[in-house]
């Protein structure tokens, strides 16, 4: 959907608050991604190896430890998505009522999270929501707090609300967020080596997927005096509170961000999540006169898509000066290196995918590289002559 197409009408003024507590929620998401992509770039694993009969295992040796930053903006990202359903909610029962709710009433208005259909209408006896009319059941906003209960979906220990309202109640009243660094694959460069690995590689990680990591542990083992190249991929991870479950924390969030922005607030708003989805991405450093009209043109790309567009440009600047420079350490590699460094995340993937896509021919290949080749060395002659320039107007 372009931007264009977008139409957020069916978000009411009295309801826009919410729109900078997902801006908000997206900012400390994208701060979590970078601290723990960073702290995972440095390798927290220190590894020793250890020879058992005609086998050499590669160990644990020591983890470094996750910075204490982390589960903390976890939490704050965490209780901020519970926080934007509740005022979302709350807002609604007061355009309802047409009026500001006393005390008395403001403490009956919080959206539950029940396994079961009878604790659901055991909340709506309650003294202070029968004295609410929008909150009576039956009414409109009574049925949408329904459609998003836990006891909806089979399964309802991995409903979104039922894995926010477990996490934050910890975060509230115990401890930030139990995360930690796991095991999340270890590979061989080689597919084909006499490697044993831990865990090997899977495409598509799920909840509960992953090991420990202690000290000690096994990682790898080959035949004594076998040099086989390998990747261990760990994992910052977070342990859901009521199952115990352990779960890459990005993707925890990602689940959670994007239920709490297209789902559930829509539904409480207006009955249904068929609408032009909220933006996650909004600069609320500054005073937005009009945070309305900033609905049109802000960043409807959330915080782990970009960090994993992050982590494809890196992966693709680095390939791409592999297959393009005859030796690393050379000017070609330089001039690869800074040609690429000039052009956005989005560009360098486009130019790794449009590489790859031809890698099984052969000519088609050859004249891929010679035209990104081409580039860089136009790019190299562009920055010459602008220097060349400026040098010139400082004499």
């Amino acid at each position: 959907m372009s931007p264009d197409d977008m139409d957020h009408s069916w978000l009411p003024d009295h309801q826009l608050h919410v729109v900078a507590t997902l801006a908000h929620v997206d900012h400390t998401i994208d701060r979590v991604l970078r601290l723990t992509h960073d702290y995972t770039e440095r390798g927290p694993i220190t590894f020793a190896e250890v020879v058992t009969g005609d086998r050499v295992d590669v160990v644990v040796k020591a983890i470094a430890p996750l910075p204490e930053v982390v589960t903390r903006l976890v939490a704050d990202a965490l209780t901020q998505l519970r926080a934007a359903l509740e005022h979302t909610l709350y807002a609604e029962v007061e355009a309802n009522l047409g009026r500001y709710l006393t005390e008395e009433e403001a403490r009956g208005v919080e959206l539950p999270a029940v396994t079961d259909a009878g604790a659901l209408t055991k909340w709506f006896r309650d003294g202070r929501r029968r004295r609410l009319p929008p909150l009576l059941v039956g009414t409109p906003l009574a049925q949408r707090i329904e459609r998003l209960q836990p006891f909806q979906r089979r399964d309802f220990n991995e409903h979104p609300l039922r894995l926010l309202a477990a996490h934050t109640n910890l975060a509230k009243h115990r401890t930030p967020a139990v995360a930690a660094t796991r095991l999340g694959a270890v590979y061989p460069d080689n597919p084909q080596s006499n490697l044993h690995v831990a865990l090997p590689f899977k495409p598509r990680p799920q909840p509960g997927d992953g090991l420990p990591l202690r000290q000690g542990d096994v990682l790898a083992s080959a035949p004594h005096g076998a040099r086989i190249p390998f990747s261990v991929v760990p994992t910052v991870s977070l342990q859901r509170p009521h199952t115990g479950v352990w779960v890459i924390a990005a993707h925890e969030l990602e689940l959670l961000e994007q239920w709490v922005r297209t789902v559930a607030i829509p539904i409480i708003v207006t009955g249904s999540y068929e609408v032009s989805p909220l933006p996650p991405q909004l600069d609320i450093s500054v005073g937005r006169a009009d945070l309305r009209a900033e609905l049109a043109t802000a960043g409807r790309t959330p915080a782990v898509v970009r960090a994993r567009a992050r982590m494809s440009a890196v992966v693709a600047r680095a390939g791409l000066v592999e297959v393009l420079a005859p030796s690393p350490d050379g000017s070609e590699a330089e001039t690869l290196r800074t040609w690429l460094d000039s052009l956005d995340d989005e560009a360098v993937v486009e130019r790794a995918v449009r590489l790859g896509g031809v890698r099984d021919r052969p000519h088609e290949l050859i004249e891929v590289c010679r035209a990104l080749i081409a580039e860089a060395l136009s790019h190299k002659k562009k920055a010459s002559e602008i220097s060349l320039t400026d040098g010139g107007k400082g004499q």
